[in-house]
């Protein structure tokens, strides 16, 4: 599909999200959706109902109405009326449990917002480098074009070599195949942004990254305090719910009752009231089965804690190591890019009593080739910075940053 085609298609997708269209069109707004996800809407909407108190027990668990008649004469008749009580033990437990329920509730929806962070940081990554390389391939694909009409306006010059002629055509065909690739790609990327953020139009081209040197010394202060994943303190909390729910399974049995009893009289003309109270002693708990569930619940937990807990510390080891090796790289690459000099041998060439324009254009096609390099190494270290952020549990921390820009600009 041409270049046409796919914006063509892409204008219709985004008119049919609808006429009110709201223009956020910064990088921080972007990350700042993954707070607005439908993902964690549900937490959301859980929390809201357990905030009403819905959970919570009556103070009593029934109301029951007697009426007795030996003689089947109105001298006979006796009521009663009996209250069964809740177990204060069973209602304070049951509140226990469902705080503990809405603290794993809330962890959840922090995982889920750590992930759809770590998610638009890829993508605002992808886009910014994808355009960069567009750009730069826009780039390629003129200075293969320039090229090829030197030949074509100069078959009778020294420099005029055929076998160079057949090669540059060739290789004009593949820059603008490259390129359109490229377009389609930034297109769609463009498009995945644009539908989040609800907007017809974005405009990054100036956005300034953070460089290589600002995050080899960012890291060290942010993992000088190191937070637990929110998975650990997930499963942690997981753990305290099973226990809630083991405490509520022991608590949960009849305590007895409270009655009042009404005799009337009709030949003394007086009427008999009376109390009786009952008090139950549990010596089987009849929820053992339920009791026995929870207990194998919370074993697996903990087991699946300590599993997760030797995963997290080995990788956030691995990941800040990949980290250290690519800042290490990439600082190898610029410095043997600054020792050829580029820009010099341009120049030099330039004055040359033996001025080529091939071998010139040949040299810029060389600049463009070492800062594709150099752009790819950078997104590497960027995508590696992300990560070892995603696992040490940063991206969400206080005040919120967003990480990618030059200046860590606050997200509000």
């Amino acid at each position: 599909m041409n270049i046409s085609k796919q914006l063509s298609l892409g204008l219709i997708l985004l008119l049919s999200t609808g006429s009110n269209l709201v223009a956020q069109e910064t990088p921080s707004d972007f990350l700042l959706t993954a707070f607005e996800d439908n993902n964690a809407k549900e937490f959301d909407a859980k929390l809201e109902f357990l905030n009403k108190g819905t959970y919570r027990l009556p103070y009593g668990d029934e109301i029951e109405f007697r009426y007795s008649n030996d003689e089947r004469s109105l001298e006979d008749a006796r009521y009663q009326l009996r209250l069964s009580p809740s177990n204060p033990w069973l209602v304070r437990r049951n509140n226990a449990l469902f705080n503990a329920l809405k603290k794993e509730i809330t962890l959840e929806q922090q995982i889920v917002y750590n992930e759809n962070l770590f998610d638009r940081y890829s993508m605002l990554i992808d886009y910014l480098f994808t355009f960069k390389e567009t750009k730069l391939l826009e780039q390629r694909y003129l200075l293969a074009s320039r090229k090829l009409r030197l030949f074509q306006e100069n078959p009778q010059s020294d420099f005029f070599d055929p076998r160079d002629y057949v090669d540059i055509r060739l290789e004009t065909i593949e820059r603008l195949e490259d390129l359109e690739e490229s377009h389609t790609e930034l297109l769609k990327r463009e498009m995945e942004i644009k539908l989040i953020l609800n907007t017809d139009e974005i405009d990054w081209e100036n956005f300034i990254l953070i460089s290589a040197t600002k995050i080899a010394d960012l890291v060290p202060q942010i993992l000088s305090a190191p937070a637990k994943s929110s998975e650990l303190l997930f499963i942690q909390q997981q753990i305290e719910v099973a226990k809630a729910e083991t405490a509520k399974e022991r608590a949960d049995f009849n305590i007895g009752f409270i009655e009042a009893r009404l005799t009337p009289n009709v030949d003394e003309d007086e009427t008999k009231l009376g109390f009786a109270f009952g008090f139950t002693i549990p010596i089987f708990n009849p929820n053992k089965d339920q009791i026995a569930e929870r207990v194998l619940d919370e074993i697996e937990l903990k087991n699946e804690l300590n599993t997760e807990e030797f995963k997290d510390s080995v990788f956030k080891v691995i990941e800040y190591q990949f980290l250290q090796d690519q800042l290490i790289q990439h600082q190898k690459l610029e410095d043997n890019i600054a020792e050829i000099d580029m820009n010099a041998l341009s120049q030099n060439l330039a004055l040359s009593e033996e001025f080529n324009p091939i071998v010139q254009l040949d040299l810029e096609v060389g600049k463009l080739k070492l800062l594709q390099l150099k752009m790819r190494s950078q997104k590497r270290v960027l995508e590696q910075f992300i990560e070892v952020l995603f696992r040490y549990n940063a991206l969400q921390s206080n005040p919120l940053k967003n990480y990618l820009h030059k200046d860590l600009e606050i997200i509000e």
